[in-house]
């Protein structure tokens, strides 16, 4: 890769941070399985610990699929068979209320965001549902009653589903659900099967559901939100942080989330990303098959589901198996290549997989409000760019 072209990537984030629409970033680019770019901006540092949120997604489909090639799970099987609270569930009717499902949501659905689930929102009646479910988690974990991962998914299978299962894509707790079919199968909690089957073999020494051992809690990456409409931004404050429910990652969280709650380095998540670039290994061990990831990265949505993708972070990709994957350039305004995937998380964190170029762009940031899209994509234009 041409370095002096990589540089812009410090010319522009610089500009962000100098009008303080950044207080600090990590960037890192491999190429042909080297870093060729590593820089850490404003008060970020080597070794941050940074709260990824739906990062945690792809490591959860990763979990879903060792289970898949041990042949103890089908993709095609209902949730309701390792969880029995998701029979016989209902759907919200614009003119009937609720009705029965016409059939079960099975664990593919889950994978693809197809299930008909709904996070938590006032928006939609589906999401009213759920949202009295969280609150009144909430409530009962404040009143310092635990909760753990399978009670928190059959809690989640009493509210009904926006739709009927495989008809539309909509983001969901799908995720979440799936963390629960791993811990029903395996018979280990969630956060300890990802522990032994994944984030041990790949040396991710710094990635889990909490921050607290040691210096782990001082080397927690600060959170910031916005100031005013102008885009300065100040340090989150307690009222803030506790706008994330339990996955601030300061202290054990009371169950562990398929969909988010994990924290972890750019080092750590580096190495998932070189396992997933290279069918399915890490240092001569292998995680998972390269069968197995070609299948995870195809597409398997109609066309009438991906018509349902709204995030303006996925424009020119379709999605499978918890991942965004790129299948029109020309949507997406990319000079990226087909079939290059990842996913993000709610504060800005950002990874890609590009398999036709020996690729790998990450970048963390923790802003609550999110990533500033034409900040990412002028990222990835340098970083294509500077491809020789």
């Amino acid at each position: 890769m041409d370095q002096k072209k990589l540089e812009y990537l410090t010319s522009i984030i610089e500009e962000e941070i100098a009008k303080d629409k950044l207080r600090g970033m990590s960037v890192r680019v491999i190429h042909h399985n080297n870093i060729v770019f590593d820089r850490h901006y404003g008060n970020d540092q080597p070794g941050d610990i940074y709260r990824i949120f739906s990062m945690t997604k792809p490591i959860t489909s990763v979990a879903v699929m060792i289970l898949y090639e041990r042949g103890l799970l089908q993709l095609f099987d209902p949730v309701s068979k390792y969880i029995p609270a998701f029979a016989h569930q209902k759907v919200v009717d614009a003119k009937c209320g609720l009705i029965p499902a016409n059939s079960e949501v099975t664990i593919q659905q889950c994978l693809n965001m197809t299930s008909g689930m709904v996070y938590p929102s006032p928006n939609h009646a589906a999401g009213r549902y759920l949202k009295e479910v969280s609150d009144e988690i909430k409530k009962r974990l404040d009143a310092g009653e635990q909760i753990s991962t399978l009670e928190w998914c059959e809690m989640i299978a009493a509210s009904p589903l926006a739709f009927q299962p495989g008809e539309h894509w909509f983001y969901s707790v799908s995720a979440d659900v799936l963390g629960g079919v791993v811990e029903a199968v395996s018979g280990m909690r969630y956060g300890d099967f990802l522990k032994k089957e994944i984030f041990e073999p790949l040396e991710m020494t710094d990635t889990g559901y909490y921050a607290d051992l040691g210096d782990r809690v001082n080397r927690l990456a600060t959170m910031y939100t916005w100031r005013n409409e102008e885009g300065q931004l100040k340090e989150a404050d307690a009222e803030t942080m506790t706008s994330f429910d339990y996955f601030t990652s300061v202290g054990k969280t009371p169950f562990e989330g398929g969909g988010s709650g994990l924290c972890s380095t750019m080092e750590d998540y580096t190495h998932f990303a070189l396992m997933l670039l290279n069918d399915g290994y890490y240092n001569d061990r292998q995680i998972i098959s390269r069968k197995t990831i070609d299948f995870m990265t195809t597409n398997q949505l109609t066309k009438e589901q991906r018509a349902d993708i709204w995030f303006e972070s996925a424009r020119g990709y379709t999605y499978s198996n918890l991942l965004r994957i790129l299948d029109d350039k020309g949507e997406g305004g990319t000079n990226g290549s087909y079939l290059e995937f990842g996913w993000d998380g709610l504060p800005g964190n950002y990874f890609m997989v590009d398999p036709e170029e020996d690729l790998i762009m990450l970048y963390f940031q923790q802003i609550k409000e999110g990533a500033d899209q034409s900040l990412r994509r002028r990222m990835r234009q340098i970083v294509y760019g500077a491809l020789k």
